[in-house]
């Protein structure tokens, strides 16, 4: 449908553009693992953080999955339920938790790892490496001034 002149588009927003992006991307790759393991998207995000930052503190993880305690801890009991992470207490401090994989959160995430690569690579296939490169950076600097 044509616009009007001045009229504001969602389409033409980028955070719009981004999350939609992101979306269906994402939906791809969980059709997958929903299937082949019971995962979403909060859980695949959780394997993968703990995959690259075990050990690490329920809190810690939290932080930089950027998500509420409530949902951490209901996350985290889903994939101790489904036998994927162990919790040990910390040895210097006996209030703190640390998770991480064990050896069949590993071969999961190791699993869906080349799954999400391969997706990463088709939607780049239009891009030359030097286009992918500058996206990748151009995308960095957005997230630095975003999060600064």
């Amino acid at each position: 449908m044509p616009r009007k002149p001045l009229e504001y588009s969602i389409e033409d927003w980028m955070p719009y553009r981004l999350w939609r992006l992101s979306r269906t991307v994402g939906d791809t790759l969980e059709a997958y693992y929903r299937e082949a393991f019971g995962l979403d998207g909060s859980d695949w995000r959780t394997l993968a953080v703990l995959a690259n930052y075990a050990p690490i503190s329920a809190k810690a993880l939290a932080e930089t999955l950027d998500i509420h305690q409530v949902q951490m801890t209901r996350a985290l009991t889903k994939l101790h339920d489904l036998g994927l992470l162990s919790r040990r207490t910390d040895k210097h401090d006996k209030r703190k938790v640390v998770l991480q994989l064990n050896l069949k959160g590993k071969a999961i995430y190791e699993e869906i790892v080349p799954r999400a690569q391969a997706l990463e690579d088709k939607n780049f296939s239009n891009f030359s490496a030097a286009e992918r490169k500058q996206f990748l950076a151009l995308l960095g600097k957005l997230e630095r001034q975003v999060f600064k």
